[in-house]
């Protein structure tokens, strides 16, 4: 997992260690953040994780943040959605072309 630069990351023992000891015997964070040396909000993250899937965080699965889109490339939603609105669009633009036309005449 990359990271900004400087960041710790710490490794899954140790991640399941600090929320077993939270969770499961009740030691408080603070005493966990000086004993680790961590930030209360990284061991209510984890802990946090752990309650809502059962697992470390990087054991889900999930992906963090936003999914990453490749320039130029489209589901087949976007392109359907798309290839629709171009087709109102000529249809308006058609009748106004015959609209045009017929008062001409």
């Amino acid at each position: 997992m990359a990271g900004k630069k400087g960041m710790t990351h710490y490794p899954l023992e140790i991640r399941r260690e600090v929320v077993r000891k939270h969770l499961d015997e009740g030691i408080a964070t603070p005493q966990l953040c000086s004993e680790y040396g961590l930030h209360k909000s990284q061991i209510t993250d984890w802990c946090k994780w752990y309650r809502q899937y059962g697992v470390p965080m990087q054991l889900t699965g999930k992906k963090r943040g936003r999914p990453k889109t490749v320039v130029g490339e489209e589901t087949l939603e976007q392109k359907v959605k798309r290839l629709e609105m171009e087709n109102t669009l000529l249809k308006k633009f058609n009748e106004l072309l015959l609209e045009e036309e017929t008062k001409r005449k």
